[in-house]
């Protein structure tokens, strides 16, 4: 008989069945899995798949369908999730983007968005693109993009790519990450491409934090090991691992001396400043008062 192991352990490891207590915390995960490593796309699906049969599951999952539309799509081409139930969630609190994948099965889809409010940059140029879009729908990024070879650790096609000192742009269709451009090795550091990140170290592109950094949110231990022994532990490193739920890794930063408990200095930093400002405009307003 398998032994029984906790939903977190499952989601990032290699249990085999599950025990559910927070139906929120199980969605919230599985979103989490969409779009940080490509394999773990499929993963999100097959969870998803079982847990549908749940019957608030479903519900919550298309509550944080913005954060994740290519799993609600994925799942309606599985027939996991029908039309009817999803165009309802459409009409009312569905995102440009979202409505963006059906856009086929949707009626008068130009109508249908004219309310939606459209993501940054979308023009009416985005429109005359339909099989670009097509593809980045399916793989995050154009195929013959470099962006697509760092994602998918295509290392033949970066070997011939001529300039490794460009940065690396977001795509509407991948898993809304800030900021929205990244130099070349954070970005095969985020995506876990090991291949693509040993070339791009050759080619003396250099570790820094925000290397290390989105290496910590991809996950990948492998990658983790290679760079961490350059660079000090810190505390924000140790808030991304918390953030994107890494457990193997808060594991080794506690075993090597970090304190997993305390909190980001920077968001304790950006508190402090917004907690002063309010104070010095309270005393403004005071002083104005009394003129």
């Amino acid at each position: 008989m398998e032994e029984k192991v906790s939903f977190e352990d499952f989601l990032f490891g290699e249990g085999n069945e599950i025990i559910i207590d927070d139906m929120e915390f199980c969605v919230d995960r599985i979103v989490m899995l969409t779009k940080i490593r490509p394999h773990q796309l499929e993963k999100a699906v097959r969870l998803s798949i079982e847990y549908c049969k749940l019957s608030d599951f479903w519900r919550k999952l298309l509550e944080k369908s913005n954060e994740c539309p290519v799993l609600i799509y994925q799942l309606y081409k599985r027939g996991i999730l029908l039309f009817g139930e999803i165009k309802t969630f459409l009409i009312g609190r569905g995102s440009f983007l979202l409505c963006y994948y059906f856009r086929k099965e949707i009626e008068n889809f130009m109508i249908f968005i004219e309310n939606k409010r459209k993501p940054f940059g979308i023009d009416d140029s985005f429109f005359e693109n339909e099989n670009d879009n097509d593809q980045m729908i399916e793989y995050g990024f154009l195929p013959s993009s470099i962006e697509y070879i760092l994602k998918y650790d295509v290392i033949d096609d970066l070997s011939v790519f001529g300039n490794l000192n460009q940065e690396a742009r977001w795509s509407i269709f991948e898993w809304s990450y800030k900021p929205k451009y990244f130099d070349l090795l954070s970005f095969a550091g985020f995506f876990g491409s090991i291949k693509c990140f040993k070339h791009l170290l050759m080619n003396r592109l250099l570790i820094n934090e925000n290397v290390l950094s989105m290496v910590v949110c991809g996950g990948c231990f492998d990658l983790f090991h290679l760079c961490h022994g350059q660079h000090f532990l810190t505390q924000n490193l140790v808030c991304k691992a918390s953030e994107f739920f890494r457990m193997h890794l808060l594991v080794f930063m506690k075993e090597n001396g970090s304190d997993i408990n305390a909190k980001d200095t920077s968001v304790e930093f950006l508190y402090s400043m917004r907690l002063l400002f309010i104070l010095l405009l309270i005393m403004v307003i005071l002083v104005l008062l009394n003129i």
